[in-house]
């Protein structure tokens, strides 16, 4: 990692999770924590933290998918209060999981072409353990 993905990820950190984190909370009607493995998206280069917006675009949707209603509301509440992101160069690796009221989100935003879960994968799979 270099100065220029340590800058970015600060940037991230400080300016754009915050109010990512208001967006989803404004959704849900309660705080849902992002928790990022920062080490696995700045490992490699930009990439990964560049295309962190297009995941917190997906997330804000999945999110407004699920609380389209107070049942939506209530059920993600009981069963989600971290997401959980990781990323990794391998896309075998590419997967979700809801546990421990974590969705861990695996994510493979590190090549020219990369892999990660769409708004509407992640709604239909969250919607199923509600």
């Amino acid at each position: 990692m270099g100065l220029a993905e340590k800058r970015l990820a600060e940037a991230i950190k400080v300016e754009k999770l915050p109010e990512f984190e208001a967006k989803l909370k404004e959704k849900a009607g309660y705080d849902i924590k992002v928790d990022i493995d920062w080490n696995t998206f700045t490992a490699f280069n930009q990439y990964p933290l560049e295309r962190l917006d297009i995941v917190f675009d997906d997330l804000e949707s999945f999110v407004k998918k699920i609380c389209a209603d107070d049942m939506g509301k209530e059920a993600l509440k009981e069963k989600l209060t971290t997401i959980h992101l990781t990323n990794t160069e391998n896309n075998d690796e590419v997967n979700m999981e809801l546990k421990d009221n974590t969705l861990y989100l695996t994510h493979q935003l590190v090549q020219a072409s990369f892999s990660s879960q769409t708004d509407s994968q992640i709604a239909d799979y969250v919607e199923k353990q509600l």
